[in-house]
């Protein structure tokens, strides 16, 4: 049951991703407008606790908008089922240029989805220079910013998301996720697709046999062993995404600092075995 709605909660909040974007990378606006999508359904106490977690201090400096329950089912109900939508549009979220190239993500009270993971599953769907911050009054599933972020998008760029771009982006955040479950290693998991999406940027049109050379190569980077069942996974979702027009020389450049970052994350269990063992080196030699 537990990972049954873990999985539903990466399919929204991907969408949440996949819906901010255009598949050829447009940018924002031209002004830099920042864009502030609101649940309609916040209480006062918690539209002020959502903002601080925003890190909005003054509403008048965005433009803003209001999201309903009714739009998010319009919307959703094709991905999510009505019972996990909820009644109430509660989740918010920010988006703005940030000037650079980069894709900096932060979540708050959003669970199961690492910032990688949306940084990763963004990059596919041709979002660079942005600041995209997504936050909710408690813990909860953010189908509210979903809705918010197609009504900011709109309004920024003047184009619809392609359908084909959500379910791409839908694709990469779940089999992530599945595969982090999978492996007993999210930032693995997100280590290896990153990998495998830069070796494509440099080769789309690279074959099926090239394709899984490229995944255990990621794998052992990553000091993984995938299973043939996992590896099948990760290559059907990398072929759907050859399959999509989209920019892969930005996706190759996301995936690089992306790569970078994960693999300066230390696992804490190891470090500290690895310092106990410096201590009781030291003790050698005093002893």
């Amino acid at each position: 049951m537990k990972n049954n709605l873990n999985k539903k909660l990466a399919v929204i909040l991907a969408l949440v991703m996949a819906m901010s974007v255009s598949v050829t990378g447009t940018a924002f606006a031209a002004d830099g407008d920042a864009y502030l999508a609101l649940g309609s359904n916040l209480s006062d106490e918690e539209k002020t606790t959502v903002l601080d977690l925003l890190n909005v201090a003054d509403t008048d400096d965005y433009n803003i908008i209001y999201v309903t329950n009714a739009e998010e089912h319009q919307y959703l109900d094709k991905y999510v089922s009505s019972d996990q939508i909820g009644s109430r549009a509660l989740s918010s979220v920010l988006i703005k240029e940030n000037g650079g190239s980069e894709i900096n993500v932060e979540t708050h009270n959003i669970g199961y989805c690492t910032e990688d993971m949306y940084r990763n599953a963004l990059a596919t769907a041709g979002l660079s220079g942005a600041d995209v911050t997504v936050a909710g009054p408690f813990e909860i599933s953010g189908t509210a910013a979903l809705v918010g972020t197609i009504k900011a998008y709109e309004q920024m760029t003047g184009e619809n998301v392609g359908d084909e771009v959500i379910e791409g982006s839908v694709d990469e955040i779940t089999t992530t996720g599945e595969v982090g479950e999978e492996i007993g290693d999210t930032d693995a998991a997100e280590q290896i697709i990153a990998e495998v999406k830069e070796d494509l940027a440099d080769n789309p049109n690279m074959s099926d046999s090239e394709l899984e050379e490229s995944i255990r190569e990621a794998a052992e980077d990553a000091g993984i062993e995938l299973s043939d069942s996992t590896l099948q996974k990760i290559k059907d979702m990398l072929q759907n995404l050859q399959g999509l027009d989209i920019d892969w020389s930005n996706i190759k450049e996301q995936s690089s600092s992306i790569i970078e970052d994960l693999k300066q994350v230390v696992d804490p269990e190891k470090a500290e075995g690895f310092i106990n063992r410096i201590i009781s080196w030291f003790k050698s030699l005093i002893g």
